[in-house]
């Protein structure tokens, strides 16, 4: 017999964990299913050699490359996603990168929306990730409808030193945009220490703005969510019709579970681009609310909607479409709410 949810999500990174910030405050009944557990808090987070030599905490699994050769994903599986080891830059794409470009190698293809479109959400994006930054510093940066949330975090002296130069060479360094929990003017109340361990690492004292700290863990406060850590959806069966789904298979220790719910959103770690959005079902997979083209009750939020990448890291672009998609589904399920 399965369990009625009104939204189910898959996966509590960017994408999923955005998106359930987004809708936990609805009343909605909302299941999220996450195949790993929580990051082990212990001494070991900080050390470069556990997390990046020893791999301690990616997946052991193997993948198979296009030649059938095995291939280790340097991916993780916790509640949080790869938020959890990401250096939190938060970058906006630029105007001119959703639109199409022509490179030596090709043409890279315009995106279903414009800039315009996501900028409120890149700003809402900014606020929930308490980012830091300084507008207009970087001369390529796109508009804004409102300054970052918070000052740009302060160079190292090294740092300083570089910039300076740089500065004086006629040439324009700026500020990284970061996603930390960091207060300079107040360094005993700041939960952010400034450790030499944050880009890779997970944060030892949750100073990082990642999904799970950010998203997930305020959400759980809402009694309408519910979390199912070490969750494997092996499966999402559909209707006779093949147009919705109407199960979805979960495996959790020696035990198969099955739910059903009104929406299923599937906020897992794809690779840019491979489940593109856009509005001819011969070209893409997804519609522009990033709603399977064939499948009614099924959207994606992850990276993989990008029609194309860009230079920059696309971590707040996934978090702000999961943003717009929320503001979607709220119509969609008569939620009277928005960003």
């Amino acid at each position: 017999m399965s369990t009625y949810y009104d939204v189910a999500i898959i996966g509590t990174g960017a994408g999923g964990g955005t998106l359930l910030s987004a809708l936990a405050p609805s009343g909605k009944r909302i299941l999220v299913l996450e195949r790993g557990d929580y990051v082990p808090r212990e001494k070991a987070n900080w050390s470069t050699r556990a997390v990046n030599l020893e791999g301690r905490y990616q997946t052991k699994e193997v993948w198979r490359d296009r030649d059938g050769q095995p291939l280790h994903p340097h991916t993780n599986y916790y509640v949080g996603g790869n938020t959890k080891f990401y250096g939190a830059a938060l970058f906006r794409l630029r105007r001119e990168d959703f639109g199409e470009i022509k490179h030596w190698g090709g043409v890279s293809p315009a995106w279903p929306i414009g800039y315009d479109d996501l900028e409120p959400y890149y700003t809402a994006a900014e606020r929930l990730y308490h980012v830091h930054g300084e507008r207009r510093e970087d001369p390529t940066d796109p508009p804004a409808s409102a300054p970052y949330p918070h000052p740009p975090v302060s160079h190292e002296p090294r740092i300083q030193q570089l910039h300076d130069d740089l500065a004086g060479l006629g040439l324009h360094p700026f500020h990284v945009p970061l996603g930390v929990m960091l207060d300079e003017k107040n360094p005993r109340a700041s939960r952010c220490i400034r450790c030499e361990t944050c880009d890779g690492h997970p944060c030892l004292v949750s100073a990082k703005s990642d999904a799970q700290v950010v998203c997930v863990d305020p959400a759980l406060q809402h009694p309408n969510v519910t979390l199912l850590t070490g969750a494997y959806v092996s499966k999402l069966e559909t209707g006779a019709s093949g147009c919705e789904v109407s199960r979805i298979v979960v495996t959790r220790g020696e035990a198969t579970l099955t739910y059903s719910a009104d929406v299923v959103v599937a906020g897992v770690a794809h690779q840019n681009g491979t489940i593109r959005f856009g509005h001819d079902p011969r070209s893409s997979a997804l519609d522009v609310h990033c709603r399977a083209h064939e499948v009614d009750n099924l959207y994606v939020v992850d990276g993989s909607f990008f029609p194309s990448s860009a230079a920059v890291n696309p971590a707040l672009t996934i978090m702000a479409n999961a943003l717009r998609v929320a503001d979607h589904l709220k119509t969609r399920l008569g939620v009277r709410f928005y960003i």
